[in-house]
């Protein structure tokens, strides 16, 4: 896989008026080829900044996992790249992943956690993080995973009633083939935390965790519900 190789960014938003457009023109000059958005239904002007910037802008109802789908549908590209809106990739990072799939057997991958936010909070979450998925458990959506197309299309895509449908993506890669941590960083916003209380968000974290490893997988109601309390956790401005 060289530099010839096509990306596709897909972008789920929601309520994302304020962060849409830095996010995608960060991609662009990122080296992404292709921008598709999939928005959940914003009453705000999401929709109208990001049709101005993106390639395509869709609509999908429900819930940011089957928006990640419906990106992944439409898109041309040979790799996928699930970015959340209020994030930001280094100017080379597109390139470095480009790299990392240049050897055959890497399926995908993710970036490291780095928060806009320089309070020492954020950081000790970010560094708990890292060491996290080192142990198997992560990454998640706002590290940014990215897949090669057709691996992605093989597995099934995301299970969207599944409690972490993008950690089971990753278990599932990582089963397959070679999937790779990069050192390179993705910025994501520290506001769902500051909004929510920054304690409260971890703790709820930490219990969505727990409950994953204890067996909540399925689709009963009770993991649905924590599904959706994980879902709104991400959508929080």
């Amino acid at each position: 896989m060289d530099g010839s190789v096509s990306v596709t960014a897909v972008v789920p938003t929601l309520q994302e008026e304020e962060v849409v457009a830095g996010c995608l023109r960060g991609l662009r000059a990122a080296g992404v080829d292709e921008l598709i958005v999939v928005d959940g239904g914003s009453q705000d002007r999401t929709v109208e900044r990001a049709t101005a910037l993106a390639d395509r802008v869709d609509l999908e109802g429900h819930g940011l996992f089957a928006q990640m789908n419906r990106g992944a549908e439409l898109a041309c590209g040979d790799v996928l790249l699930f970015h959340f809106a209020d994030a930001v990739l280094d100017r080379g990072a597109v390139g470095v992943m480009r790299e990392t799939l240049a050897t055959p057997r890497v399926a995908g991958g993710a970036f490291r956690l780095r928060f806009d936010s320089e309070a020492r909070f954020f950081r000790m979450v970010a560094t708990f993080a890292h060491w996290r998925n080192r142990l198997g458990l992560g990454p998640f959506g706002d590290q940014s995973i990215f897949v090669r197309a057709d691996v992605f299309r093989q597995l099934g895509g995301f299970r969207p009633h599944r409690l972490f449908a993008d950690h089971e993506l990753v278990r599932a890669l990582r089963r397959r083939r070679v999937f790779r941590l990069l050192a390179t960083p993705v910025t994501t916003s520290s506001r769902r935390w500051d909004s929510l209380g920054r304690w409260r968000t971890l703790a709820t974290h930490c219990r969505m965790s727990v409950a994953w490893v204890l067996g909540s997988r399925g689709d009963s109601r009770r993991s649905l519900r924590t599904r959706e309390t994980v879902d709104a956790l991400r959508r929080v401005r």
